[in-house]
């Protein structure tokens, strides 16, 4: 793998992390861009599609995740999403 291959595959797991998710097993939300980026991560043994919509990570993913992209642990797919709670009005 060339400097400029490993450069866009950390982007790319970057954005599959903060998109898609990254629990063991992604989904691209059927997301036609995230179906070409498990595709693409697969293609480099990364990960393994599962199914058109969902992939998972493989041994060599998790390690590249962690060694290259610096990604020392999941983040939850909610993390780009509002959350509302409701709160007692005192009444």
């Amino acid at each position: 793998m060339t400097d400029s291959e490993q450069n866009a595959l950390i982007a790319l797991v970057l954005m599959v992390d903060q998109y898609l998710g990254s629990e063991d097993q992604v989904d691209s939300n059927s997301m036609r861009a995230g179906e070409q980026a498990i595709a693409a991560l697969a293609s480099y043994g990364l990960m393994e599609v599962v199914h058109d919509r969902f992939g998972r990570w493989t041994e060599a993913g998790h390690k590249f995740r962690l060694e290259k992209a610096g990604i020392r642990q999941p983040s939850p797919l909610g993390d780009n999403r509002v959350v509302l709670v409701s709160k007692p009005t005192g009444d």
